[in-house]
């Protein structure tokens, strides 16, 4: 041969070798006579396939068809991309005929030539039955008629009805594909006396074993695969998937398991005895189980089922399938290492009754260990491993973005605590400097009205040293440092100059630690004196009244005493010392207020200093 094989056309020769047994070298005579019949058959090799049994006769159109659909795989966005076209019904193609569509399918080698003598017997061994059904359905209805009128019961229509076994029966009802799937594990039920375990259906509803959303609704009657049934426990009903025929395709897909699925018919004289010796055998639901096997069956009675005995192309009923996912383009004969890329769900093998090997427990029992599980099991574990892996790595980079992220969390907390303390300290910065500069402030402010006071204090006391003593009242005081002052005022005179000398008497100190102030001739211009301390007699008490203009209000002054300081006008001596005598003590309240609100910042500084040395 010139030209090289394309990888497409080399895993076709590969396929028609394993099914013919032929030498798949080109370069032997077998194997270009390979090469040749498949390019005849449009790398179709199911055609070559008729070609070989049915004796070279030329590919149908169906088929030349389906061969050049064939080249042409589907697209991956195509829902059924990873399904092979023999496995999918009418329904599931769409409008467009696939591969085996009108044709044998997925059929064996073994059955070329019995389907094809199938599709010609039909006709005429319809024609044949119609007399003899027609006598059947007379008799029925006689024997029918009799049997209710005496109560009895009617004869049984499982195997006295004469029926082709060549002919396509349509379905008797068009039941939905789950409700069809419960119908038919339901007749397994009654036939074989068994129900389904309760652990199963327990195990089912509290694991919630309910198809996701690849399963379109399918609801899986089985439980949890690692807890497989104990050995021992006697014949058992399968855990049968209740939905449709795809859904179960796509559950056996997604979970990468194998998948068998079961045709049977009520109308079929092996129908009991299939459901009772094979399906619930022991030794088979054991392997069932062990193995993870999906189970999946219906009556082709049915709609549905009768649409996958269509797909599948069976001869004879019951009948079993194996589906699992297998290479798309395998480079060799052994699935175990073929390529795990792309893999498509692929019939591997089948089993129908004949004549002379009927289908038993045994039998379903060998298949199952011998050519399905060493087939299908290698490349379904390697596709679980490699699930597995995957789901390890997503795992791992799933902690590790989550670490990273804590950590890029952690690393921008950090950084926000910083910029909080920064900004903190910053505030407090500004809190401190915008307290100092008030207090400075205040500070000046106190500085002002403190040497304006002294002033004022110079001026008054130069005024009283060049005034004349009174005669009518002598006031004694006694100041807060122990001192005691005496001074003569004249009746008409102002009780504001009894409290300017005792403002002056007590500021002598303060003054002469400020270094004294030369006396002006006049008071300091806008200033108006206001004292900070009330005087008042030693016994019995009574507060020494001072015109508003010259008394400043303090929330510390003569508390408790209830008098009121202030006058509306003038108040003279002889009114406020009227009854007390020629001489009257006095007593100098408040002093305390009066030194915070006259001392100048020195002063301050001078009398913390006076109060550590106390204190030391």
């Amino acid at each position: 041969m010139d030209a090289p094989l394309s990888p497409t056309q080399r895993a076709a020769l590969e396929q028609l070798s394993a099914v013919t047994a032929r030498c798949a070298d080109p370069a032997t005579d077998e194997g270009r006579g390979s090469v040749e019949l498949l390019r005849q058959s449009g790398w179709d090799v199911q055609t070559a396939v008729s070609r070989i049994y049915d004796g070279g006769g030329a590919p149908s159109s169906s088929s030349s068809s389906g061969a050049a659909q064939h080249a042409y795989p589907p697209t991956p966005d195509d829902d059924d991309a990873d399904v092979d076209d023999a496995l999918l019904t009418v329904a599931a193609r769409g409008p467009a005929r696939r591969r085996g569509s009108g044709g044998p399918g997925g059929l064996g080698t073994s059955g070329v030539g019995l389907y094809y003598l199938r599709q010609v017997l039909a006709v005429p061994v319809a024609i044949l039955s119609f007399p003899l059904s027609v006598v059947y359905n007379l008799g029925a209805l006689i024997l029918g008629l009799i049997a209710r009128l005496f109560r009895l019961r009617g004869p049984s229509t499982t195997t006295l009805r004469p029926r082709n076994p060549f002919a396509q029966r349509a379905p008797r009802t068009v039941l939905s594909p789950v409700a069809a799937a419960a119908q038919w594990v339901k007749s397994i039920e009654e036939v074989t006396g068994l129900a389904r375990r309760a652990d199963l259906d327990a195990s089912s509803s509290s694991s919630g074993l309910q198809a996701g959303p690849s399963s379109s609704g399918l609801a899986a009657r089985r439980s949890s695969s690692s807890v497989p049934a104990p050995p021992g426990t006697g014949p058992r009903i399968p855990r049968f998937l209740i939905g449709s025929y795809d859904a179960a395709l796509r559950t056996a897909r997604d979970e990468k398991r194998l998948l068998i699925v079961v045709l049977s018919s009520a109308e079929n004289e092996r129908d009991a005895r299939f459901k009772r010796e094979v399906l619930c055998d022991e030794e088979v639901n054991r392997v069932l189980e062990e193995e993870d096997v999906l189970v999946w069956g219906g009556d082709v009675g049915e709609r549905e089922a009768f649409q996958v005995g269509q797909t599948l192309s069976y001869i004879a009923l019951p009948f079993v399938a194996f589906i699992a996912l297998q290479p798309s383009s395998p480079t060799s004969s052994n699935p175990a290492t073929a390529s795990t890329a792309s893999p498509r769900l692929r019939l591997l093998t089948r089993l129908e009754p004949s004549p002379s090997a009927p289908l038993t427990a045994a039998t379903l029992h060998t298949h199952l260990l011998t050519l399905v599980l060493p087939r299908a099991k290698p490349f379904l574990a390697r596709l679980k491993a490699q699930d597995a892996q995957r789901a390890a790595d997503r795992l791992a980079r799933d902690e590790a973005e989550r670490r990273v992220n804590e950590l890029a969390a952690r690393d921008e907390a950090k950084v926000l605590a910083v910029r909080r303390r920064e900004e903190e300290r910053r505030r407090a910065e500004r809190e401190a400097a915008e307290r100092a500069s008030r207090e400075a402030e205040q500070l000046r402010a106190r500085e002002r009205v403190a040497a304006l006071a002294r002033r004022w204090r110079a001026w008054k006391r130069a005024e009283l040293a060049r005034s004349p003593e009174g005669t009518d009242v002598r006031v004694a005081v006694r100041l807060g440092d122990g001192r005691r002052a005496t001074r003569g005022f004249g009746a008409q005179e102002g009780t504001d100059e009894v409290y300017a000398w005792v403002e002056c008497e007590l500021g002598a100190a303060d003054d002469a630690r400020a270094g004294g102030v030369e006396a002006e001739g006049e008071s300091p211009e806008g200033w108006q004196q206001r004292f900070h301390f009330r005087l008042a007699t030693t016994f019995p008490r009574q507060v020494i009244p001072l015109a508003s203009q010259f008394a400043a209000p303090s929330p510390s002054a003569v508390a408790g005493d209830g008098a009121d300081i202030g006058s509306a006008g003038h108040v003279s001596v002889s009114e406020a010392f009227e009854g007390l005598g020629r001489t009257v003590n006095l007593v100098v309240d408040g002093l305390e207020e009066r030194r915070r609100m006259s001392m100048s910042s020195r002063e301050e500084g001078d009398s913390d200093e006076e109060e550590d040395v106390e204190s030391d």
